[in-house]
């Protein structure tokens, strides 16, 4: 026996086994805690990426700094999209969003997750609590947002869709763009300007005396008598003479004459350019004109050409560049005037006495006044200048003439440069265009327009059709607006061809499309967009 027992203890064979068996033990836990700690540590990733998510999306989808149940549930959707039931094998999920109690500006989320374990359970450690914390906020920041709305004649008319007019659609809708950006308790500082625009632009009252054409002519087609002074009396022949006018401008540059053809009457059609003599109200001051509340403009030359012409292509120059005094006449602007291309009276000059023909076929229309940037303190004041800007609702559309306002307007190194600060307080100030258009451009050949007459003036240069230039010329205007810093959102409201607008756009994300019943929710989601978030934690 006692061999036996001594033969035992120095047998050697086996001990590997034996100390395999004890090892096994710890050497499962070890491997096994780290198994089931990499599945916890990917499911906290998980977690904490759904739970950033929905706090941004929250944040994203609330109207300046109300939160509300809408929101909140917003903010649910995406952590539940982001992290659905079942991952990772999660059990008791549960996730809390809420607005801090001492920020407005920000929200707040935790989630938290049980992850069972693979191994562990063996020891008595069947699950591993996970945790995520998430904050996000809107940053401290300034925008500057024009509104370039089209008011044009279409505008009275109910969308495809059927019901209310796109006119009171616009009205109504555009209260969710200033509901989205009312962070005034972040003491972000935002300012809308609002041009509203057809063939042409009410803009008169935001310029000076400086920025108008003082002698001004137009072109028109007139008829004329030849007339010769018989001691003292006028007498007015229908035929020819040796006394009728030779092509060219009038000794004292008051009118010119072009194109005389004789018709079958004996009477003569006569294109003449014609100055402040000729006006129906040539005694009307430029003061007055200006705070008319009919301040629309006749477009001025693009800057660098010696005379009225204008280039399809717009460049920082034609936005940017100001009259330095009154006799800066290439950078000064003409005032719309349809009283004067329609002026009825007979008026000898020179020996000729001049008669308009009918003008009932010149399409004619001046919108509202354009707004320039200002703080709205109240919706229901944003809201009262949006209905006052939209209240004239007529005319052709050039949608050139619209964007090239909208960009003067927020340029921060042109008209109104002492308005527009690059910065408040250190802060950026972000600039924006939110551009409306219920259609493609009318740009008929007797329109009135901030572009003249085209049948008789013809200033607008390029190649193709009339509108084709005027596409070129708007989408050179939107490049020209993007490259000084702006950043451009385009609505199509019912608008089934959206080739020509559709460009204008920052991205294809800044574009959108509306049949008139969501209008609000778009302006609401451009709002969003404006607004810079960030992940606070």
């Amino acid at each position: 026996m006692i061999r036996t027992l001594r033969n035992l203890l120095t047998d050697t064979k086996g001990n590997t086994l034996a100390i395999f068996a004890a090892a096994l033990v710890p050497l499962v836990a070890m491997i096994g805690s780290g198994l089931d700690l990499s599945f916890a540590y990917m499911a906290k990733a998980k977690l904490q990426n759904a739970c950033d998510a929905a706090v941004l999306a929250g944040r994203q989808s609330m109207d300046g700094n109300f939160w509300k149940e809408a929101n909140e549930a917003e903010a649910h959707k995406f952590f539940d999209f982001n992290f659905p039931v079942g991952t990772m094998g999660a059990r008791d999920v549960s996730f809390e969003v809420d607005k801090d109690p001492d920020d407005n500006a920000q929200i707040l989320g935790k989630a938290e997750a049980s992850i069972p374990t693979a191994l562990m359970h063996f020891f008595g450690f069947d699950e591993i609590g996970v945790q995520a914390n998430c904050d996000a906020k809107r940053d401290l920041g300034h925008n500057d947002v024009v509104l370039v709305l089209d008011v044009t004649g279409s505008m009275q008319d109910a969308p495809s869709s059927g019901g209310a007019s796109k006119i009171s659609r616009l009205r109504q809708g555009a209260s969710g763009l200033y509901l989205a950006l009312d962070d005034s308790d972040n003491g972000s500082v935002t300012r809308f300007g609002i041009v509203p625009y057809s063939h042409t632009v009410n803009v008169a009252r935001s310029l000076e005396n400086r920025d108008f054409l003082r002698d001004q002519r137009f072109k028109g087609r007139w008829k004329y008598e030849v007339c010769k002074n018989n001691r003292g009396y006028w007498r007015c022949e229908t035929e020819y003479s040796q006394n009728r006018p030779s092509e060219g401008w009038s000794s004292d540059r008051s009118y010119y004459v072009q194109n005389l053809e004789r018709n079958s009457s004996g009477w003569a059609l006569v294109n003449v350019r014609y100055s402040s003599w000729a006006r129906s109200d040539e005694d009307q001051s430029l003061t007055a004109f200006r705070t008319s509340g009919d301040g629309c403009i006749v477009e001025r030359g693009s800057v660098g050409n010696s005379d009225d012409r204008i280039k399809p292509t717009v460049s920082r120059a034609d936005i940017d560049n100001r009259a330095a005094n009154g006799g800066d006449s290439l950078l000064q602007f003409g005032r719309y005037d349809p009283q004067s291309h329609f002026w009825t009276s007979t008026r000898t000059r020179n020996g000729i006495r001049f008669y308009r023909i009918s003008g009932n076929d010149i399409q004619v229309g001046c919108p509202s006044e354009a707004q320039t940037l200002a703080e709205y303190d109240t919706l229901n004041s944003f809201e009262d200048a949006i209905d006052a800007a939209t209240a004239r609702v007529t005319g052709g559309t050039y949608h050139d003439v619209g964007i090239l306002w909208g960009a003067r307007f927020l340029s921060q190194s042109g008209f109104f440069a002492a308005d527009n600060k690059s910065e408040i307080d250190g802060v950026g100030v972000d600039q924006h265009i939110v551009f409306m258009t219920d259609g493609a451009l009318d740009t008929g050949e007797v329109l009135n327009s901030a572009h003249g007459i085209a049948h008789f003036d013809d200033r607008t240069e390029g190649s193709g059709s009339l509108e084709s230039r005027h596409i070129s010329r708007f989408q050179s205007a939107c490049s020209a607006a993007k490259s000084m810093g702006m950043t451009i959102w385009v609505i199509a409201l019912d608008v089934t061809d959206t080739d020509g607008v559709k460009p204008c756009a920052t991205t294809a994300s800044h574009f959108y499309t509306s049949d008139g019943s969501d209008l609000e929710e778009i302006f609401e989601n451009i709002g969003r967009g404006i607004g810079n978030l960030r992940l606070t934690r």
